[in-house]
């Protein structure tokens, strides 16, 4: 039996998110989502509560169908892939986490998913895989993310959707800026070809592909593309500086 008024969520003592699990909706607009998440799971922040949450959130990947398993599966990963995740309760939910990385990519067989199930379904599977620049990879549906210069420590913009493939260390509007350096997308450009890519690259390639998204193709070969910094003219992985 869980003591939830003993555990502390985002706003103290967690005795509201019992309510909140037992009201789990597969529709990912449903208020119970926002709710929980800002409780839960705070702009990343994980508290006491979150963890004695997980097996509510599995047992609702499971009981729904695969293209409704979006938000527990995605909520479930990122508590699971913070940082302040120790490895004692990396070790007591490991099954738990494996589980879920099965259910997120079966959903990703699932016909008919929007783009944006697409990336949250593979940035669950990344962030199960440990992949250190995977809490990012879901802000390419708004088409910006952050980086730093690998060489020189320039705090970047990378610009990777409808505005361009960038990089810029100073702001920009509707892709237009001055100090704006393209990315080279990884090689051949070529949108029914792979090559190039590096295996977890191919894995979200072909993911895109599967559900006839080549504009979410051409944004993953832009994402393992090599980019410039517009300080220092020094040349890298794009990944490397969204991870550094």
């Amino acid at each position: 039996m869980i003591e939830w008024s003993k555990l502390q969520d985002a706003y103290g003592p967690a005795d509201a998110v019992p309510a909140l699990l037992a009201a789990l909706d597969p529709d990912p607009a449903a208020e119970v989502w926002t709710e929980l998440w800002s409780r839960i799971c705070h702009q990343g922040t994980v508290y006491s509560a979150s963890y004695p949450a997980l097996p509510a959130l599995l047992d609702a990947a499971r009981g729904w169908a695969p293209p409704a398993r979006v938000m527990p599966v995605s909520l479930a990963a990122t508590i699971l892939a913070s940082p302040q995740t120790g490895a004692d309760e990396r070790a007591r939910y490991a099954a738990l986490a494996a589980e879920l990385r099965s259910l997120a990519a079966d959903s990703l067989r699932a016909p008919a998913l929007s783009r944006a199930d697409i990336v949250c379904l593979q940035q669950a599977v990344l962030l199960l895989d440990g992949e250190p620049w995977a809490e990012q990879y879901d802000r390419l549906l708004s088409g910006e993310l952050d980086g730093q210069c690998p060489a020189c420590a320039t705090d970047l913009m990378i610009v990777i959707g409808e505005y361009g493939f960038f990089v810029t260390d100073q702001e920009w509007i509707h892709g237009h800026n001055e100090r704006a350096a393209p990315i080279a997308p990884a090689e051949p450009a070529n949108p029914d070809d792979p090559a190039g890519l590096p295996s977890v690259g191919e894995w979200l390639w072909h993911g895109a592909r599967r559900h006839d998204d080549a504009e979410l193709q051409a944004w993953i070969a832009h994402l393992f593309g090599r980019g410039r910094c517009p300080a220092c003219a020094a040349q890298w992985p794009v990944l490397d500086a969204v991870s550094a």
